[in-house]
């Protein structure tokens, strides 16, 4: 009688620890009944390359194993079809992935990537004490380039096709296509979904080169997140980026909103925007590493890379922002911190810049975007060279802190 009601116990100590139970093969398909991930045995479920309909990511038990599941990318992994040229937003497929707090997906493929297409929707709702984590198959969060991101795309405005929907996605394919193609007022006002208390990390591969800017870039990997053409219907907020081979953040246009950012370890620059951004990133938390000997910008700004007086013109705000060089080589080649070019314009306010007193290269500021004035800056503190000081000055010191993020697991740079 002990044995039963002992065991009894602990199969109800169990289930409560998941959120909902459901079928992998509701979703996708099992690619192993026992697989073995941070100490625990999972039901590894694959995700189809193409989700057509409504689905849900669990955080529970599979209720033909009994077991928990754990989701995975076996490659590129598109929800709807608006990525197709040329698909209007009526015509486009409306399917929503939800994903609960808590579920971890991982990458079993090096070519593998979450891409959201025009017209469907992200519900990535997790929680601070039980975030929603994307990262590659091992065990440690620490490697980069690993996999490749996850990215969303709208129907938003981006200046390199305000005619119709010519912009290609980088680092995909080509032909996944992005921004206005259709010009109904439900398209421009419908958003990408919800985005909320979610980790990505070891990210950044290249999967099937198409970069619409690759003598710029320099390169095609995948970013952490990227947005391309997304509107001010999305809702993005507490997001970290880790150790991402390439970009953290990146916005093509479009004019969502996203506010408490932590982006940490990237290898390339921490935020960039291109295509006439016109949105706003509101409290974002940068440590930038040397893990490879160097730190990359912590914003590259560009307005179109092809055409500077291209509009609309990227006019996006920064508000509270908090970098930080973290790496511990003194001879480290730190590029600038803000490197503002191509026609970009913007507003930046209650900065704080802190480390890059004890590095080798210290300069904050590239500036040749002729949008750029001293009326751009507002309050901030920095202890980098100031190269344009006509341009890069400030009313008066910041008084923004650094905060620590949500995702308790978070590995350190280097």
């Amino acid at each position: 009688m002990k044995k039963i009601l002992l065991a009894s116990a602990l199969t109800v100590a169990s289930a409560s620890a998941f959120a909902s139970d459901g079928y992998c093969t509701d979703v996708g398909s099992v690619a192993d009944y026992s697989y073995s991930w941070n100490g625990t045995n999972y039901v590894l479920c694959e995700l189809p390359a193409s989700i057509t309909t409504d689905v849900t990511l669990f955080n529970g038990l599979d209720l033909d194993e009994k077991a928990p599941v754990l989701w995975s990318l076996p490659g590129i992994v598109t929800v709807g079809d608006g990525y197709v040229q040329n698909t209007s937003y009526a015509a486009a497929n409306h399917s929503v992935l939800t994903i609960e707090a808590g579920v971890n997906v991982i990458a079993t493929a090096n070519n593998a990537a979450l891409v959201i297409a025009r017209g469907a929707k992200i519900n990535a709702v997790g929680t601070a004490s039980n975030p929603i984590v994307f990262s590659s198959a091992d065990e440690d969060f620490t490697g980069e380039g690993e996999w490749g991101g996850v990215i969303l795309s709208g129907y938003g405005v981006a200046n390199e096709c305000t005619s119709g929907d010519t912009c290609l996605m980088e680092g995909i394919s080509s032909n996944y296509y992005f921004g206005s193609g259709s010009s109904s007022k439900a398209a421009s006002e419908t958003g990408s979904g919800v985005m909320n208390y979610v980790a990505i990390t070891e990210g950044g591969t290249e999967i099937n080169v198409n970069d619409p800017d690759d003598v710029a870039n320099g390169g095609n990997e995948i970013n952490g997140l990227t947005l391309y053409g997304v509107t001010s219907s999305t809702i993005i907020s507490n997001i970290h980026v880790n150790e991402n081979l390439d970009d953290g953040i990146e916005f093509f246009g479009g004019d969502v909103a996203v506010s408490n950012l932590w982006l940490t370890c990237n290898g390339d620059d921490s935020v960039d925007w291109d295509y006439g951004f016109h949105g706003s990133i509101t409290n974002v938390y940068i440590e930038q590493g040397d893990k490879n000997g160097a730190a990359d910008h912590a914003f590259e700004l560009a307005g179109n890379p092809n055409n500077y007086a291209a509009t609309p013109l990227a006019t996006a705000s920064v508000e509270g922002a908090y970098v930080e060089f973290v790496g511990d080589n003194a001879n480290a080649d730190t590029d600038f911190v803000f490197k503002l070019k191509e026609g970009t314009d913007g507003y930046f306010n209650n900065i704080v810049v802190t480390g890059y007193n004890t590095v080798s290269t210290q300069d904050c500021d590239a500036i040749s975007s002729t949008n750029i004035s001293s009326a751009d800056f507002g309050t901030m503190s920095v202890d980098c060279s100031v190269v344009d000081a006509m341009t890069f000055s400030a009313t008066g010191p910041s008084s923004f802190t650094k905060a620590t993020t949500f995702w308790a697991a978070a590995p350190a740079c280097n």
